[in-house]
């Protein structure tokens, strides 16, 4: 006999590469759209949930302009020398310093904090979609309600806050040790309420009035409470650093223009009531501070000179009575021309002395005496002293009496110029006190924004489909680049196995097939009832089964006998849909045909012709029945079939037997071709020993499934059994989306 090989797989295209490229990449995509679809939509309603979940957050904003210096109704330099550094840096750090932040804190009572009770899980989505207690109440099944009632062991809906429901509390006092415990608050009938801690019942009271335990050190006080008996709320008194921190980080500052002074005042928080009043009190606290730190400058030269002024009035007096009582002695003396202008020169050498004494008194209280202005004052200061001595020393050269009246008349007029300096002075202070207005002011009040700032929806959803894509992306292309399944037909031939058929992955087979989880045994069976070349006759995968008998019509003639096997490395490879179908196509053309059911462990071919299991294969070879009644008609004419049988204890040992050969002898008389289907190779050792008894043995290899190295130990099993490997099947190839595939386009021939 001539032997006839199968036709090799011919295509123009060149051999699919294992190596990664972009037009395999493109291609493994696309036939995985559904996956990435899936995956985007999956993550798309993940982020708009979450997104939908989280509390609106509001924002406010005010502005405000610092200057360099202040303005006020009497010259700022009597307060000493112009202040170092950058005045508006250090105005920043004071809007942001914990004595505007916590005095804010405690006018707005921010330490304490409320917290409604939601739903698990669903409470923020719904709440957040203006869902109302009426309306979950007639959405929500009654088996649901019962069980959210065993779940609390209370009514279904008291603890639960839904929308347009609210309380407010306007002060909350705690013990020292339970600050930062979170404390529930359950709203009664009547509008009363209960305090609780761990379930102890701490306090209980009646909205809009004070309720305190000073044994407990509890005072509380609920300024109003909008929400259905039941509800429950979490109070939490937290510590003032705390608030202060919350504080500081929903606080921004950011400049208008550059060198401008001008900032702008931005606050957010989840309570939109809240957000308003509370920048407002900042703005308020630090402009009130910066007025007070500047009118602090003349309140302590208004102490200073409010001390000073009493004593230069009794050195005054004393000076001028000192005086009058020595010309009352020496009978009304008077100065000569030159003696009265060295006592003008006097004179103003020691008003000088007295005002740099004046301010050295105020530079000592805020420079160190290195400091640069400090030492400027005391080089005048010794200068001024130099011509003090020398004025002096011309006085001690005049005559006695004339010395005398010169000191004398120095002193009165000295003192008398320092008093009358330091009055003046006092009411400049108290001009400069009730002039300041510092150097902030604010340009517009606080503000609350329209609509919420975060969480930003459709950016969040978009985000989040972005990342599920990207997500199925690299499962898609780890799973391409660690995958080594066979692929193409090349792959089988390049193992030494010619490609006697290709059957592509037929979508209407899943319809026939249903799981089925078997007797004693854990894992699910996928099982296929009815048989696809005889329901859907003009299916693809069908059309290719066809080509698969003549191809088997040729290399079956060099053949011993008509008896062909139908095996497989693995399970799960689809050799039985094979040794059905192919049986099925095999009767439609005439031929009589019989399937054998050699896996008695976990054969399902019966289930394809709506029959049962026993009573069969493994009956027939124990002699417990006969060959007629192990033999049973399909509705298909020339078609009959052996069912595997009740599973025995030792199936390898019953086609061992020479039953089982004197049974094939006998029906590859009565029927043209007789197909066996075997357990899986590497399983069990069942093929190897049909192997031997047929004169055709083909291999079912699955499409991205089986691996080349799986492929290479089932044929060498076999090989080593004396079993011939005749060729492979490459079983469920999928459609690629660039059809230029040989030998898939070639099916698709038949049907254009």
């Amino acid at each position: 006999m001539t032997y006839f090989p199968p036709p090799p797989s011919s295509s123009s295209e060149p051999q699919e590469s294992n190596d990664l490229n972009l037009r395999k990449l493109v291609d493994t995509l696309s036939d995985h759209r559904w996956l990435i679809v899936s995956m985007t939509g999956l993550f798309l309603l993940a982020g708009y949930f979450h997104a939908s979940s989280q509390p609106g957050v509001y924002q406010a904003d005010a502005l405000v302009q610092i200057e360099s210096q202040g303005s006020n109704l009497a010259l700022m330099e009597s307060l000493g020398e112009q202040q170092q550094g950058n005045p508006t840096s250090a105005e920043l750090e004071i809007l942001q310093s914990r004595m505007v932040l916590g005095e804010t804190a405690d006018r707005q009572d921010l330490a304490i904090r409320v917290e409604p009770r939601r739903l698990p899980v669903v409470g923020d989505f719904l709440v957040n979609h203006g869902v109302n207690q009426g309306w979950f109440e007639s959405l929500t099944p009654a088996f649901m309600r019962e069980w959210l009632a065993d779940s609390e062991d209370s009514d279904w809906d008291n603890p639960y806050v839904w929308a347009g429901e609210s309380l407010g509390v306007a002060r909350f006092d705690v013990p020292d040790e339970n600050v930062g415990r979170k404390h529930v608050l359950r709203l009664m009938a009547d509008g009363n309420f209960e305090l609780l801690l761990e379930e102890e019942t701490l306090l209980t009271g009646k909205v809009g009035e004070t309720v305190q335990d000073d044994a407990l050190g509890y005072r509380l006080f609920v300024s109003q409470a909008k929400a259905h008996p039941g509800a429950e709320f979490i109070l939490e008194r937290t510590s003032s650093l705390n608030a202060i921190k919350d504080l500081k980080r929903r606080f921004e500052i950011m400049p208008r223009g550059i060198d401008s002074g001008v900032y702008e005042l931005t606050l957010n928080g989840t309570d939109r009531n809240q957000i308003q009043p509370t920048l407002d009190t900042l703005t308020g606290v630090f402009l009130t501070q910066n007025v007070q730190r500047h009118s602090e400058e003349a309140e302590k030269q208004i102490a200073f000179l409010n001390e000073q002024i009493p004593q230069v009035s009794d050195q005054l007096s004393d000076a001028e009575g000192m005086l009058n009582d020595y010309r009352a002695q020496r009978d009304s003396v008077d100065l000569t021309f030159e003696t009265q202008n060295l006592l003008t020169r006097v004179v103003e050498v020691e008003n000088q002395l007295s005002e740099l004494a004046m301010r050295e008194a105020d530079l000592a209280e805020r420079y160190r005496p290195s400091h640069p202005n400090y030492q400027t004052l005391l080089r005048q200061r010794a200068q001024l002293e130099a011509e003090r001595d020398r004025l002096n020393a011309q006085v001690n050269e005049l005559p006695e009496t004339q010395q005398e009246v010169l000191r004398l008349t120095r002193d009165s007029q000295v003192n008398q110029q320092v008093y009358v300096q330091l009055l003046n002075q006092l009411q400049e202070m108290r001009l400069v006190k009730a002039g300041t207005v510092g150097n902030v002011r604010i340009l517009d009040a606080a503000m609350l924004n329209p609509g919420t700032i975060a969480p930003r929806i459709p950016l969040i959803t978009a985000v989040s489909g972005l990342i599920g894509a990207l997500l199925a992306v690299m499962l898609i292309v780890v799973r391409l680049l660690l995958s080594r399944a066979i692929k193409t037909p090349e792959q089988l031939e390049e193992l030494g196995l010619p490609v006697y058929a290709t059957l592509p992955d037929s979508g209407e087979q899943a319809g026939l097939t249903e799981r089925i989880r078997p007797r004693r045994s854990k894992k699910a069976q996928e099982v296929f009832r009815g048989l696809l070349a005889i329901k859907k006759p003009a299916e693809i995968a069908v059309e290719a089964l066809r080509g698969l008998r003549t191809s088997l019509y040729f290399a079956m003639l060099e053949s011993d006998n008509n008896r062909l096997m139908i095996t497989g490395a693995s399970p799960g490879v689809g050799k039985s849909f094979v040794a059905a179908n192919l049986a099925a196509v095999c009767a439609q053309a005439g031929q009589k045909v019989l399937l054998i059911d050699a896996d008695m462990r976990r054969g399902h071919l019966h289930h394809a012709f709506d029959g049962k299991g026993v009573k069969g294969l493994s009956e027939l070879l124990a002699r417990r029945i006969g060959v007629d009644e192990a033999i049973r008609h399909s509705d298909l004419k020339g078609l009959d079939y052996v069912a595997r049988g009740s599973v025995p204890p030792n199936p390898s040992e019953l086609l061992m037997q020479h039953s089982f050969h004197d049974f094939l002898e006998t029906m590859s008389q009565h029927y043209d071709l007789v197909i066996v289907d075997t357990p899986p190779i590497l399983a069990v050792t069942d093929a190897t020993v049909v192997g031997k008894l047929v004169g055709t043995s083909l291999m079912v290899v699955r499409f991205d499934c089986n691996p080349p190295g799986e492929i290479k130990a089932a044929k060498r099993r076999l090989e080593n059994a004396g079993v011939r490997l005749k060729g492979g099947i490459l079983n469920g190839v999928k459609k690629p989306t660039n059809s230029r595939h040989g030998y898939y386009g070639s099916y698709l021939y038949a049907y254009r």
